[in-house]
């Protein structure tokens, strides 16, 4: 369909209509199914609208049904790879239950997610997740928005909230475990000291009456691992393993690691946390703790649309063995 001048124009339901030779309500019933249609006529209409290319106004039936279909997430840093195979299983989810996904980015900052989550609001969401941590201003911020919102793999339990999460500390404790199994005994420590990781890091060592490795502060991303990696390389014969926070960290630390001739895991072993596809490409293979992503994608969406029953319960995530961490 085309304007007078040439220009395109969007197709409407009554031009599928006047193609398939039936009233706007009969193309109305064929898309919604909510009054019986003759099964050819259904036909020539779905025909028509092949051919015409007609799509629904999902903004006119968001308002006339009360709903939009669309549910937001929010993440810290849609570079990170870990974040966009969570994304990837959460639209997966939620395309089953007919759904679609607007993800945006905080950059890992509590003022730009509020500013997000109204500007989500606003485009009349039937929820949104939250996949980072989430602060009390925040907390207070989503609640007066007035829709559904869950929290996405945050470490700790929220008082006022729903949502899922790993437990980190404890999936960092099964990967300094692994490394206290293989004999290591001075164990470094890659990432944020505020991170539940860091406590798991301490607390195993200590349930192995070791003392605490180095520790070589990070941001979780490959920029701040390489920088740490530099720093982690000049006190290698300190070291003789290492758990990294994330696979991000670990790729940019294992390059640094590289470039100053220390083996991995001859001279120090490795073990990464999240289990993204980059580390089965590192080299050597990084041993890392793979958080159970479809675990958290299918219940946090069933808890923002209050489908079903879900129990509360945080997956630790499964160890999976590569050559890092000396095993092969």
């Amino acid at each position: 369909v085309v304007m007078s001048e040439g220009a395109p124009r969007k197709v409407t339901r009554r031009d599928v209509a006047r193609h398939a030779g039936v009233s706007d309500a009969v193309v109305t019933y064929t898309l919604n199914g909510r009054a019986p249609v003759a099964p050819a006529t259904a036909a020539r209409v779905r025909e028509s609208i092949r051919i015409l290319g007609y799509t629904p106004n999902a903004a006119a039936r968001a308002l006339k049904m009360g709903s939009s279909r669309l549910i937001g997430i929010i993440v810290p840093d849609t570079t990170n790879p870990f974040w966009s195979e969570l994304c990837q299983q959460v639209e997966n989810v939620a395309a089953r239950e007919g759904y679609a996904v607007l993800v945006v980015n905080s950059r890992d900052d509590d003022n730009r997610a509020i500013a997000l989550a109204r500007s989500l609001a606003s485009r009349q969401v039937d929820g949104f997740l939250v996949a980072s941590i989430v602060h009390p201003n925040e907390v207070t911020a989503f609640n007066a928005l007035g829709i559904r919102w869950a929290t996405l793999n945050n470490p700790h339990p929220i008082a006022g909230t729903m949502g899922v999460g790993v437990d980190l500390e404890q999936g960092a404790r099964d990967a300094t475990r692994h490394l206290i199994d293989h004999g290591y005994r001075w164990i470094a420590f890659v990432g944020s000291t505020k991170d539940a990781r860091y406590g798991g890091w301490t607390t195993e060592l200590a349930s192995a009456g070791l003392e605490p490795g180095l520790v070589f502060p990070a941001d979780f991303e490959r920029r701040s691992g390489y920088l740490a990696g530099r720093n982690l390389a000049a006190a290698s014969a300190q070291v003789d393993a290492v758990f990294m926070s994330s696979d991000q960290l670990a790729i940019g630390a294992m390059r640094a690691l590289h470039e100053a001739g220390v083996d991995m895991p001859g001279d120090v072993a490795v073990v990464s946390f999240d289990g993204t596809d980059d580390a089965e490409y590192a080299w050597p293979g990084l041993t890392t703790l793979a958080q159970p992503i479809a675990e958290l994608a299918e219940p946090a969406v069933f808890r923002l649309l209050g489908v079903g029953s879900i129990p509360d319960e945080r997956p630790r995530g499964e160890l999976v063995i590569r050559r890092s961490c000396g095993c092969e």
